[in-house]
């Protein structure tokens, strides 16, 4: 840094200093290219009385030739010896202090010795305050004081900002300064914000002529800390084209190379750090770079020497922190422990725990010095530095799994984190049996079925891939997890194989000094083995087997515990109450301080209802196992078991009652304190509070306990007798059968007797009774449940003989249960002593004997209710037939009637169908008359051409009316034959119609053949007579005779009108076939056309004028217009009305 202050002098080839009192401006020339001895340049200087500018630029020249005694004995003689009258001097002096200060900086910053880099910067330190008091805002004096705050950093935490702050005055000054600018890069760089450090960078090299190669080297370093590594080896390479031998550009470039892994890179990259030692062998990088290439190559000691150096010749911390690395590493591989866990312990202390790999280095150390916990830490370090390594994570799990707090809680976090880790470990590297063990033995307790999976991986890759068998702990491991998830075969297996394998192993150690010193630990785990198996064994109900090895395990190791253990509870639950006792006492004769030896003995008194010993067992587990300090929860409860278990003694005092209270809460309220989630204690605290009727209490307190676990069997009994005794019957039945359906306890019979008991209180005597009896079945010998079940069928039967009506069945079943129950209570009795049950409740005999009495009692009262019941079923019977006999005729009855209705609905649907069926024959042969009318209209125009012949009838009216008359019937004629085309038309369509509706085709051919021989019958009968048929002349109204009995005349139209009146009674049906034919009948009888020829029935000859028939006109309401427009004319030949023809009586119908 001081090669670049002084560049910013203008460099001369000669110094012309002037002499003193020189009127002619003589002076003297210092040719620069040979200076002469400084102490004659001094005493030039000083004969002269020289400014003080020459004096500086004289010992800058001195500098440069890197003659610095010179150099500094000038600068130092010049503030006393130098000429100071003239102006400009104030800024001359600031120069001389400011290059002086910046001389000693840098020795400072150069000098290794703590205490001379000291010294350098306080003489330093002092030239600049000097500095400071001639021109403090000058620039270049800021400048070099803010690179001062930079070499003395180490000093002071706020120097940074210092330098920073003088740094932008000067920036903002004077933007054109390098040193500024190269300043604050500097501090850009050491707070990471490496943006900035290179836009400084940049800019300082856009205000230089000449590229300096430092500042390519601080790019380089810049865009390597971004990671721009192809950039950074672009900037180290200009940096070496501008100066060969720039060692930090060759550092740079070579640590890039390093970290290609290519071999070829990698030959340059040791090249480059060789080339850089020759020319710096004090250089800190270069050393711990070519130290890492020597351990590699196993050169430690040459690798250790290096390290070493590179460690004292450096204050930067993190290239120390790596040089102590190194060391460590060095020793670590020779062996040397304890000289390696100090080199690690002050590389990770070097640089403030940043240097990862130290901290790895220190967790191996740790680890062979068996500090565990602080082992954890370091590798935590680095497996949150580096979350990645599959080797931490291998080490750091195996070390969860392994290390023991004395916090329960610390152990169950490391467990924790220990799975997750060997977890993560196990899914890139799932071939690693080592790892695969360590989770296994973590998941054993946690989850047992993937434990079991991992030690089958493991034991699977042990053979696959080192061809080794599994060893017998690890068998055994395996038996134990089968046994935990109830697959005893399994473990039987698995526990007989580890036997086998480690007396195999066994067997083979044939050296005596070797077998005693090896099977120590083997036979102890050979007795484990065996003790696991007769457990499988009794798992597997073979509990002969089982004794008998635990028996054998006893003789051969009589300090087994565990096997008086295990023997004094086969021989317990066989209720071999005395043979249990001593072999465990056979126990505590080789473990007295055994608190589990001590609480089965307790058990086994508190069994007995020996309440002082087992108080004593318990007392002294508390007092002498514990001492008071720690006391097991179990004996707490356990003892406070007794205590309440007293209560409940019908022989205690009534003054211990308090006592036994108040010491049964205590112990349980102790059992809670040392475990707030013991339900034990908090079900006895809710015990003592029932039996203390304080109900809502001890129902609030069992129902937290169920709340915090529901397998708790005996909290639901307990929530079920609280009910029963604040008298909720039904809740408590409802508890009680809740609880045989969970913990499937449907066939236990005390259960069974509390749910009948409750049933009872219940007024369900009948479910009480189904339930009491599924309870005596399941134990025939409890005499109290007998006297209950004979109190139930007593009741039942009371409550069947109170009822005002009762069968005689009823009766009879009532008679049934009385007389069981009085034969229950003439047994219990009748026996010599008091009965009791298995809970020690006592029943009296006399009781048993008034309520037999009593039951014989009823059975008398029964008897007489008997025969009424029966007289009162018989009249019920009678009763009941007679009602069934009414109701039966009420239903024939019925039946009748609705047949007559469904009759009389068929005969109605078949008159409709007939007339319907006439409507329609009707209808067609009205439709077939239009061929008839034309046969008469070609008749009637023969007849017309006989009036014109003046033949056969003669009109009595005038030539003239007879004219007008005819030509208006001809006109209504035709206006009568459009109305029929148009009616036959709608009539055609409307049978189409009609034909479609109806049956088959089958059918209608049929009906249209029996209408076509019905029609040719009527035609036979109607026919006329020949005579007859040629006297038709027209449709006009002809009179019968000249000399009728009637002069009125009558017009033939009024046929018509009887027609239609014998055709209105088909309006009169309301259904819709009815109403469709008056529909169809309507539009015919206005649009028909129809000749009507009658035979005169008068009385007259056949010879007289009566006999002429009578023709009528068509069918249309409307008069002709003839008769309309004349009246009833006198001449009109008009005859009386006449019935309709035998076909329109026929249609009428």
């Amino acid at each position: 840094m001081m090669d670049e202050s002084m560049e910013e002098l203008v460099e001369t080839k000669t110094i012309a200093i002037p002499l003193k009192d020189s009127t002619e401006d003589e002076v003297i020339e210092i040719n620069c290219a040979e200076l002469p001895n400084g102490e004659e340049v001094l005493s030039i200087l000083e004969a002269e009385e020289a400014k003080l500018s020459y004096w500086i630029e004289v010992a800058l020249e001195y500098y440069r030739h890197n003659r610095l005694e010179p150099f500094m004995m000038i600068l130092e003689a010049a503030g006393s010896r130098a000429g100071l009258e003239y102006n400009g001097v104030k800024q001359d002096q600031m120069r001389a202090l400011d290059i002086l200060a910046a001389y000693w900086m840098t020795q400072g910053y150069r000098e290794k010795a703590k205490e001379k880099r000291t010294d350098f910067f306080s003489k330093a330190t002092v030239l600049f305050n000097t500095a400071d008091k001639i021109a403090m805002y000058e620039w270049s004096h800021l400048t070099v004081r803010a690179w001062f705050y930079l070499f003395e950093r180490e000093k002071s935490t706020n120097k940074y900002e210092l330098a920073d702050q003088q740094f932008n005055y000067v920036v903002k000054t004077y933007p054109q300064n390098v040193l500024s600018l190269v300043g604050k890069a500097v501090i850009a760089f050491n707070k990471k914000d490496y943006k900035t450090a290179l836009y400084y960078y940049r800019k300082a090299i856009r205000q230089r002529r000449h590229s300096i190669a430092d500042l390519r080297v601080g790019i380089g370093y810049c865009y390597a800390k971004m990671g721009l590594t192809e950039k950074a080896k672009i900037a180290f390479e200009r940096a070496l084209e501008l100066e060969h031998s720039n060692v930090s550009a060759m550092c740079g470039l070579a640590i890039i190379l390093l970290n290609t892994l290519d071999p070829h890179s990698f030959k340059m990259a040791i090249t480059l750090f060789g080339k850089a030692y020759n020319m710096q062998p004090d250089n800190p990088v270069v050393l711990v770079h070519l130290a890492n290439h020597f351990f590699f190559k196993g050169e430690i000691e040459r690798a250790s020497t290096l390290a070493w150096h590179a460690a004292q010749y450096t204050e930067c911390e993190p290239i120390k922190a790596e040089a102590f690395f190194q060391l460590g590493r060095a020793k670590h591989i020779g062996g040397l422990y304890e000289q390696a866990y100090r080199m690690y312990y002050q590389a990770r202390q070097a640089n403030n725990g940043e240097h990862t790999l130290a901290h790895y280095g220190l967790g191996q150390m740790l680890i062979h010095r068996g500090e565990y916990d602080e082992a954890i830490k370091c590798f935590e370090v680095v497996h949150q530095r580096l979350p990645n390594n599959t080797d931490t994570m291998k080490i750091l799990g195996s070390l969860y799994a392994h290390v023991q707090f004395t916090d329960q809680n610390q152990i169950n976090d490391a467990r924790q984190k220990g799975r997750e880790v060997l977890t993560k470990y196990l899914a890139v590297h799932n071939d690693d049996y080592e790892a695969s063990i360590d989770l296994a033995q973590l998941l054993e307790s946690y989850d047992p079925k993937r434990s079991l999976e991992l030690y089958e991986s493991a034991i699977m890759l042990l053979d696959t891939l080192e061809n080794i068998q599994p060893q017998p702990e690890m068998l055994n491991n395996v038996g134990a997890l089968y046994m935990s998830m109830k697959q005893f075969d399994k473990a039987e297996h698995c526990f007989k194989k580890a036997q086998e394998r480690l007396e195999e192993l066994l067997s083979t150690q044939m050296d005596a000094h070797l077998l005693e010193r090896r099977t120590m630990p083997e036979r102890s785990h050979l007795l484990t083995i065996r003790y696991n198996l007769a457990r499988c064994l009794e798992h597997l109900c073979r509990t002969a087997e089982a004794e008998q090895m635990y028996k054998d395990i006893v003789a051969e190791c009589p300090g087994y515990i565990d096997g008086y253990l295990r023997l004094g509870c086969i021989t317990r639950d066989r209720h071999q109450v005395y043979e249990s006792s001593l072999w465990l006492k056979n126990g505590v004769q080789f473990d007295q301080s055994n608190p589990v030896v001590w609480t089965l003995i307790g058990n086994l008194h508190f069994a007995k209802s020996e309440w002082m010993p087992a108080q004593k067992k318990f007392e002294l587990i508390l007092s002498k196992i514990y001492n008071n300090k720690n006391p097991d929860p179990y004996s707490l409860v356990a003892l406070g078991n007794v205590w309440f278990e007293q209560l409940l003694n019908p022989s205690r005092k009534k003054e211990d009652e308090k006592k036994y209270i108040d010491r049964a809460l205590q112990m349980y309220q102790k059992a809670l304190k040392l475990q707030p989630k013991n339900m034990y204690a908090a079900n006895g605290i809710g015990c003592v509070l029932a039996y203390k009727r304080n109900w809502n209490d001890a129902r609030d307190v069992f129902s937290q306990v169920r709340e915090s676990t529901s397998d708790f069997y005996d909290v639901w009994l307990n929530i079920a007798h609280v009910a029963m005794e604040r008298e909720q019957w039904m809740p408590a039945v409802q508890m009680y059968a809740s609880s045989m359906k969970k913990f499937r306890k449907e066939n236990d019979p005390t259960l069974l007797h509390y749910l009948g008991k409750a049933y009872y209180r219940a007024g369900m005597l009948s479910e009480a009774k189904e339930v009491l009896e599924k309870a005596m079945i399941e134990q025939m010998d409890n005499t109290q449940l007998k006297f209950n079940y004979a109190i139930v069928m007593k009741k039942a039967a009371k409550e069947v003989l109170r009822g005002q009506k009762m069968s005689s069945e009823q009766v009879k079943a009532a008679i049934d249960d009385l007389s069981f129950a009085e034969k229950i209570f003439l047994y219990i009795s009748k026996t010599e002593e008091r009965q009791s049950n298995p809970n020690g409740l006592r029943i009296s005999r006399t009781i048993c004997s008034d309520e037999a009495r009593n039951c014989k009692d009823l059975l008398t009262q029964a008897n007489h209710k008997l025969a009424a019941a029966q007289s009162q079923d018989e009249e019920e019977r009678r009763l009941l037939a007679k009602q069934e006999q009414e109701l039966q005729a009420l239903k024939n009855k019925m039946m009748e009637e609705a047949r007559q209705r469904e009759q009389e609905e068929l005969d109605k649907k078949v008159r409709e169908k007939n007339l319907r069926s006439s409507f329609i024959d009707m209808t067609k042969d009205i439709l077939k008359l239009p061929e008839i009318v034309e046969e008469k209209r070609r008749g009637g125009g023969g007849r017309k051409r006989k009036n014109e012949d003046g033949e056969e009838f003669v009109n009595d009216s005038s030539d003239a009316g007879n004219w007008e008359e005819g030509e208006v019937g001809e006109d209504g004629e035709r206006r009568e034959r459009r109305k029929k085309d148009k009616s036959s038309k709608k009539a055609s369509r409307k049978r189409r119609e009609r034909r479609d509706s109806d049956g088959s085709d089958s059918n209608r051919k049929a009906e249209r053949k029996r209408k076509r021989q019905e029609e040719r019958e009527r035609k036979a009968q109607e026919k006329l007579s020949a005579k007859q048929s040629s006297k038709i002349k027209s449709r006009a109204f002809l009179s019968s005779s000249e000399s009728s009995d009637d002069d009125k005349p009558k017009k033939a139209a009024d046929s018509s009108d009887d027609e239609e009146t014998t055709m209105a009674p088909a309006d009169e049906f309301d259904s819709p076939v009815a109403s469709d034919d008056s529909e169809r009948e309507t539009t015919t009888r206005k649009k028909k056309k129809k000749a009507v020829v009658d035979s005169d029935e008068s009385g007259s000859g056949a010879g007289s004028d009566s006999d002429r028939p009578i023709i009528g006109g068509s069918d249309n309401d409307e008069a002709p217009p003839a008769a309309r427009s004349g009246g009833n004319s006198s001449d009109s030949d008009a005859g009386p009305p006449k019935r309709s023809s035998p076909r329109s009586e026929e249609d009428s119908d």
